[in-house]
């Protein structure tokens, strides 16, 4: 995790703690410094302190669903430019489609694929 005064280059918002711990750890060894959040709320709260570059970002979190968070992220000028990736559980092509036409970069079937990952993260250096 990243000290609290610089802003994360990656946010991870999942529900469960441990699976948010784990991919953090995966992308602090792309080299990418990271914070977490496990609920919609706290998710907004680091948004408006720290704008991170890139978030993962869970549809199913206990106090919303990521896809409004999503929304409001494109809704909102300040949040331009932070590259925003979908995480489900369901590889469904509404939820695929849904995403996107809401500034989602990508989407990924949970669990993650390491290569995927790697590249995707690759790409975002």
């Amino acid at each position: 995790m990243s000290p609290a005064a610089d802003p994360p280059d990656v946010l991870v918002v999942d529900d469960n703690p441990d699976a948010a711990e784990v991919l953090a750890l995966l992308i602090g060894t792309e080299g990418f410094s990271t914070a977490t959040a496990h609920g919609v709320a706290q998710a907004r709260e680091q948004i408006a302190r720290q704008r991170p570059r890139m978030i993962f970002l869970d549809l199913h979190l206990p106090d919303g669903s990521g896809m409004e968070l999503l929304a409001e992220l494109k809704a909102d000028q300040l949040s331009a430019g932070i590259e925003v990736v979908v995480l489900s559980g369901l590889m469904e092509d509404a939820l695929k489609e849904q995403a996107h036409l809401l500034g989602a970069s990508a989407f990924l079937l949970k669990p993650l694929d390491p290569e995927q990952l790697t590249a995707l993260l690759t790409r975002a250096r």
